[in-house]
């Protein structure tokens, strides 16, 4: 079992059914940033789900994994990792919390040959 950080790009694959996504969050420990619920609500309103099913579908998200809070040492890490990297700063945010133990799960390329990641390719979330 890995302990993994679920991005949003994973989180909408999970639930558009991709399969390696599928086993990734079903068999291991998982850590969602809240900036990623934030983005992650945004889709399913912007797709028009219905609020029951959104909330359903952020009450999973919140069951399965454990929502972390963005504090000081997170957000200063953030942004030099996001100038450093080159990344947006959300997915700098996101990756703030990565290290040797705790992996991104992802299959967003912004973080393609950076350490930590396991990069599903093929996937099309958006």
């Amino acid at each position: 079992m890995r302990s993994y950080i679920v991005d949003t790009y994973a989180w909408v694959s999970y639930f558009e059914g991709k399969k390696e996504f599928k086993e990734a969050i079903e068999e291991n420990e998982l850590y969602t940033p809240s900036i990623v619920l934030a983005e992650f609500s945004r889709i399913l309103v912007r797709k028009r789900i219905p609020q029951d099913k959104r909330s359903k579908t952020l009450g999973f998200v919140r069951k399965r994994s454990l929502i972390l809070s963005l504090d000081e040492t997170n957000a200063v890490k953030a942004g030099e990792i996001a100038e450093k990297e080159g990344l947006h700063l959300i997915d700098g945010i996101i990756y703030s919390y990565v290290d040797e133990d705790v992996w991104l799960l992802t299959g967003d390329k912004h973080f393609m040959n950076k350490p930590f990641v396991n990069l599903i390719e093929g996937s099309n979330a958006t």
